[in-house]
């Protein structure tokens, strides 16, 4: 049995293996515990108390600022469970510029924070015999990125198990609290677990505008999305999952499949619901990296705006996909969200000028503009080219490349990708309460290709270093986009990624071919002409490419 208490209110229910949030091929597991209290949480009404009321401002420039916190008691070392605050990961609240909350008359540590360019706060409280007392934070910022035009967004959430009311103060206070400017609420089905999404309520509440355009008088923009997937079975790998961002309307069906509907037939692919969203003026962005076999299709279909990693999970690396697919000469904006409830700080900068607005987000977002974080903040320039940009080469040069990183955790180093491979690295040194890593390189090249700033992850196993992690205990992550280099005209194309491209596909085709249900040959058809069409590009190409 687990519990699961928000606002008050408490679920009591079994976990089952594979149904614990709906996306259950990504860490069901994972879900649980970030969903159940923590057990060693201690209760913020023992004892005698007292009204604490907390204030938080950032220092330059200063204003009030809503924020996450964390209180713990000095000599027990666990954190306080404040009632009235919403709770998070590791003990941390969120809660807004101004709160008062009820502490025992103890011995506390505070701990507070905003965003990712904060420094953490930290102080010692005294509130032995004390019935109230008021607590002035000032937050300092180690980042200026917001102020030079970088607007960061989660491309990827949905909510469940709460109350109407109980949603629209989680949407008004946590994106608020960890410094997000846009959120994009995804529309998903799924029999029979949908009749708890209440973000499905919500969306369909704002075609058009509706709830999410009151939620985005608050300082943040939200706008409408939809999860369009497959799965063979309640989480087995399927053809996969895409999200649709700034829809105009449901694109129908929704999800795809018995697997995932309890009905119908295996008989339509994604694409067909991605030519739709496309035709209504979305944006479509492949979820959860390389799960799903209609991700390599429709990229050499160039039907894909942008690719998901990390997004509610940390499933699969860069070299599986991104990596990939640069190195077949396509074009891929990195991207990431969180999936189920904001549990980590996941998201996506773009630059953007002037007023925010989704249109203005979304055309730098499918440019490539982008890096994609939850802790390190990137900043990467080639010869004068930015994130995004194109250099053509017409001879064999060194390129000039300033790169830096900045971070509130120790993300150790930053890494300069050239190809797909580490070609330069910079350590991370302290600098007050925050760590900075500075690279000033030349890179020589003399054939097509792209280059990319990252941090290290310690999942991969030759990383030789270990990254660390947030406040919240998720692996640091931070990658850009790439600045692309075509050489004497030509892009980069490396045959052997395309050879094994296409033994992937025949790969995915027979497992289709073995699970899927078919009402007919022209289902089957249907499903089976969009890979087919995906090998003779493939195939084409390496015609094209033979030395």
């Amino acid at each position: 049995m687990w519990s699961v208490r928000f606002l008050g209110v408490v679920w009591v229910g079994v976990v089952a293996a594979t149904v614990a949030l709906g996306h259950d091929h990504t860490r069901p597991q994972a879900v649980k515990k970030q969903r159940a209290r923590p057990q060693q949480t201690q209760s913020s009404d023992a004892g005698d108390s007292c009204r604490l009321t907390i204030r938080l401002f950032t220092n330059t420039p200063r204003r009030a600022v809503p924020g996450v916190i964390r209180i713990t008691e000095r000599d027990a070392g666990k954190p306080l469970q404040l009632k009235s605050l919403i709770q998070r990961e590791q003990g941390w609240h969120s809660m807004p510029a101004k709160a008062t909350i009820v502490v025992p008359q103890r011995q506390l540590v505070i701990e507070a924070l905003r965003g990712l360019q904060t420094e953490r706060w930290q102080r010692m409280l005294d509130l032995r015999g004390k019935n109230t007392a008021t607590v002035t934070i000032s937050l300092t910022q180690f980042s200026d990125l917001q102020q030079r035009g970088w607007r960061n967004g989660n491309t990827h959430l949905h909510l469940m198990k709460l109350t109407y009311a109980e949603a629209d103060r989680y949407l008004r206070e946590v994106p608020a609290s960890d410094g997000l400017d846009l959120v994009f609420l995804s529309h998903l089905r799924r029999i029979p677990d949908e009749r708890t999404y209440i973000s499905n309520t919500i969306v369909e509440n704002s075609l058009p505008g509706g709830d999410l355009a009151r939620l985005s008088q608050q300082g943040i923009l939200f706008r409408p999305g939809e999860e369009h997937r497959h799965n063979f079975g309640r989480g087995g790998e399927g053809y996969g999952h895409v999200m649709f961002l700034d829809i105009a309307k449901l694109i129908r069906p929704v999800s795809l499949g018995p697997g995932i509907m309890a009905q119908g037939t295996d008989g339509i692919p994604l694409q067909r619901g991605i030519r739709e969203a496309h035709a209504d003026g979305a944006t479509v962005v492949w979820c959860h990296n390389t799960f799903g076999f209609e991700d390599i299709p429709n990229w050499m279909a160039g039907q894909l705006d942008a690719q998901n990693i990390f997004d509610g999970g940390s499933r699969g690396s860069y070299q599986e996909s991104f990596y990939r697919y640069l190195n077949l000469g396509l074009q891929v904006p990195f991207s990431t969200g969180t999936d189920w409830f904001i549990e980590d700080f996941s998201r996506v900068y773009v630059p953007v000028s002037g007023e925010l607005t989704s249109k203005k987000w979304l055309s730098q977002f499918t440019a490539g503009r982008t890096w994609i974080t939850n802790g390190p903040l990137l900043e990467l320039e080639v010869d004068q080219a930015q994130i995004g940009d194109t250099l053509q080469l017409a001879t064999a040069q060194s390129l000039q490349v300033r790169a830096r990183a900045t971070g509130r955790a120790n993300f150790q180093r930053i890494e300069l990708i050239h190809n797909g491979n580490i070609v330069a690295v910079s350590k991370a040194q302290a600098d007050k309460g925050h760590f900075v890593a500075t690279l000033k390189t030349k890179v020589r090249v003399d054939e097509p290709g792209w280059l990319a700033l990252r941090t290290p992850l310690s999942s991969e196993k030759n990383a030789g270093t270990q990254a660390g992690k947030n406040v919240f205990g998720k692996p640091l992550y931070s990658h850009t986009s790439p600045v692309y280099l075509q050489f004497q005209g030509q892009r980069i194309f490396r045959p052997q990624v395309a050879r094994e491209l296409v033994g992937e596909i025949q790969e995915n085709l027979a497992t289709i071919r073995e699970k899927a249900i078919f009402a007919d040959a022209q289902e089957r058809q249907a499903v089976e002409g969009v890979y087919r069409e995906a090998l003779q590009t493939l195939q084409q190409r390496l015609k094209e490419n033979q030395p």
